[in-house]
């Protein structure tokens, strides 16, 4: 039978030991897929070692998943407008 996990409290892990602060200082910003991805595999690692629940480690994943959406999404309609701008700069071409 697996070992309950403990919630995390800032400034140590879920064993207890101290991580050397309150926490993360720097935000993490999540412009591109490399960013979730990193983010990610980050995650793994510390649901691996057991410094991060599985039910928080679970969240990150679905929210990663939600944001490598947005991310395409965002990416296909920058594409689009580009296309529609470039489309209007164009005079009306006969088209056979």
């Amino acid at each position: 039978m697996k070992e309950k996990i403990k919630p995390h409290k800032p400034g140590k892990d879920l064993k207890g030991n101290p991580t050397g602060g309150q926490g993360r200082n720097t935000k993490i910003r999540f412009k591109s897929l490399l960013d979730i991805r990193r983010y990610l595999a980050r995650t793994l690692n510390n649901l691996e070692v057991d410094t991060i629940a599985e039910g928080k480690a679970r969240v990150i994943g679905y929210l990663c998943s939600v944001m490598r959406d947005i991310i395409k999404d965002s990416d296909l309609e920058i594409r689009v407008e580009k296309l529609e701008k470039a489309q209007e700069v164009q005079p009306n071409e006969k088209k056979y």
